[in-house]
């Protein structure tokens, strides 16, 4: 019998482990964090090991897991070491929970109900849709890895506001028909969460004229203007900012940000269409 890569037995073994929590999970295509083709938060999901393993111990898939629903799992993201260690040294001091470090920053990992999703500070906190997970391999080449394993914290809503007061904050005004992705806060670090804390996806769709119809708890959905769409295959979670296309075979399949509709819609790089929204917005 041939023993197993090792980076797939860590990462079956690790999706049996958050199995054993309760959690559902998905399979992302490898080294990448876009969803396989039939998985999604409102689609199909893990729930046994031997799907798991399916995935996990037989093809090089990498781990997402599954925010929000039922468990109420939630993760704040930082992406620069400086704003999570500014953190750390103040309102996180005594914070003691699951953490991953991840290619640019760090993972830390709650469980409650009543929580949202927004971003502030340098940290996105994401309370649905789906987050990739130790020892998942980021398009970067590196490997996610606990630096923390210890149980996921409980936390309410209050305490989540507490641990990040950006929570608190309104949402922006702009296209009052939809709640917007995130709310607009001036205490962003970094060109890129500067643009999407204040450049919502609910409003550059409503520049590209694309209709959106809810869908379920915190889902839009509409036709995607990337193919021949007749039943809308488009969906969005506001909250978050994220968007796709549930078509396997369209080019903007998988998990995508407003920086990426705008390059997608625009026939432009990612880089310009930093160059674009940073012009416009500041």
């Amino acid at each position: 019998m041939l023993t197993p890569h090792p980076l797939r037995l860590a990462r079956f073994e690790r999706a049996c482990w958050w199995l054993d929590q309760g959690f559902q999970l998905l399979p992302l295509k490898p080294c990448s964090k876009h969803l396989q083709p039939g998985f999604g938060p409102h689609q199909a999901c893990i729930a046994d090991p031997v799907c798991a393993r399916q995935w996990f111990l037989n093809t090089n898939a990498n781990l997402g897991v599954v925010l929000g629903g039922c468990a109420g799992l939630a993760v704040a993201d930082w992406d620069h070491l400086p704003d999570y260690q500014k953190w750390r040294a103040t309102t996180g001091a005594a914070v003691h929970t699951l953490a991953e470090r991840t290619a640019r920053g760090f993972h830390l990992f709650f469980v409650g109900h009543g929580l949202t999703s927004a971003a502030g500070n340098g940290c996105e906190f994401k309370a649905s849709g789906v987050c990739m997970v130790t020892p998942s391999t980021h398009p970067s080449g590196a490997v996610y890895r606990v630096v923390n394993d210890a149980p996921i914290a409980a936390l309410d809503a209050l305490e989540a506001r507490s641990l990040f007061p950006f929570l608190s904050q309104p949402p922006s005004p702009e296209l009052p028909a939809y709640p917007t992705a995130v709310p607009i806060t001036p205490q962003h670090t970094g060109l890129v969460a500067r643009i999407k804390a204040t450049r919502s996806i609910l409003a550059e769709l409503h520049a590209a004229d694309v209709d959106l119809h809810p869908a379920g708890h915190d889902t839009l959905v509409g036709l995607c203007p990337f193919h021949d769409d007749h039943s809308p295959s488009l969906w969005v979670y506001p909250h978050t900012g994220l968007w796709g296309c549930n078509r396997p075979d369209c080019p903007a399949h998988g998990i995508h940000d407003v920086i990426n509709f705008r390059a997608r819609w625009r026939g432009i790089s990612n880089r310009a269409a930093i160059r674009q929204l940073a012009d416009e917005l500041f």
